[in-house]
């Protein structure tokens, strides 16, 4: 096992959906030094249970891996019980919620080779909602935040089902992120590292060096050759991600850059700019609309009166037992499909 297992630190890739996260954790998931799975919300989701447990025999082992089992993607790790359950028994110390985090991730099984851990990392976009509780965690890990503009995000959003892809909502969830980050860069400025997915995407290798140079690792060329190991994979973990995220399996490229331009209404931007505000301009991002539209503020706000209820449900829910936040969040789904069918009968008339 590896030694000063509690001393490797912690890094969190923080992003909104469709903003650059996978491409980062492709990119580090290839480097030989550091454990980076794919997402599952394995933190968020066990600390209320287990961050006092202290006493572990066979039966907790058993009772933590079908907690573990019940994650979302947590099968694309192929964390072997019985493995994890050595590891567990085995340690010498005390198994604080972090050492025991560390010794669930070291059982994920990359398709990259690796050697000397000096990192875990972790990336989920669920997190750009709790990066202040991850903060608390993990009062020393490093963060990088990723951050895309807000209506190339909507374009892209609009390509999955997972996020509802209304302006005012992806834009309000956009500043959000930005904000909650914000606190943890008054605390521990040198502990976040930000980046926005357009200069990664033209200069990858320089935007990767300063990453490695911000962790204190060597940088390798083959991060950025990932797509190879990926494609001749055949482990499902890996054919999901190929099947998934086409775009990976390019070279990092500028092409999904301003594609908001020829893709969105302009009433469509004109919300955006407006609940982005002046958030947009701190993070780099030009808007086309600077004016207040207090009537176009009005129509919005059932959907931000949602956006607002929607993030307080989440944050309240993940402090509930695992699998109770559904519920509210099924509530609060209802609001969204009457907003969503008046929606549609307006745009048909």
């Amino acid at each position: 096992m590896t030694s000063n297992l509690e001393q490797i630190p912690f890094f969190f890739i923080i992003g909104r959906p469709r903003s650059g996260t996978t491409l980062l954790r492709s990119i580090f998931d290839a480097h030989p030094n550091v454990v980076l799975p794919f997402e599952s919300p394995v933190i968020l989701n066990l600390y209320k249970k287990y961050k006092k447990h202290r006493h572990w025999d066979d039966a907790a082992v058993d009772e933590l891996y079908a907690d573990l089992e019940k994650q979302p993607y947590f099968e694309r790790w192929r964390v072997d019980k019985e493995d994890l359950r050595q590891r567990i028994m085995s340690y010498q110390g005390e198994i604080s919620f972090q050492v025991l985090v560390r010794l669930i991730y070291l059982g994920y099984q990359s398709v990259f080779d690796k050697g000397e851990v000096k990192w875990f990392g972790d990336k989920n976009p669920v997190y750009s909602f709790y990066a202040d509780r991850l903060y608390r965690m993990f009062p020393d890990a490093k963060f990088i935040h990723i951050t895309r503009d807000y209506r190339d995000n909507l374009v892209s959003l609009k390509q999955v089902t997972f996020e509802a892809p209304i302006p005012a909502l992806i834009a309000y969830r956009w500043v959000r992120a930005n904000k909650l980050m914000d606190k943890i860069i008054r605390k521990a400025p040198k502990q976040v590292y930000r980046l926005r997915y357009e200069d990664l995407a033209a200069s990858p290798e320089v935007k990767t060096k300063e990453i490695c140079n911000f962790l204190g690792i060597e940088f390798f060329p083959e991060q950025l050759e990932y797509r190879k190991k990926l494609e001749g994979a055949k482990e499902r973990a890996a054919e999901y991600q190929i099947r998934n995220h086409q775009s990976l399996m390019k070279p990092v490229n500028t092409g999904r850059i301003a594609i908001w331009k020829g893709a969105l209404t302009p009433e469509e931007v004109k919300v955006m700019d407006m609940v982005a505000g002046r958030n947009a301009d701190e993070h780099g991002y030009e808007r086309e609309y600077k004016g207040a539209y207090p009537m176009l503020r009005l129509r919005s706000m059932p959907v931000l009166i949602y956006a607002r209820l929607m993030n307080t449900a989440m944050r309240a829910g993940s402090l509930l037992p695992y699998g109770a936040a559904s519920w509210v969040f099924l509530k609060l789904q209802v609001f969204y499909k009457i907003y969503q069918k008046a929606t549609s009968r307006k745009q048909k008339a």
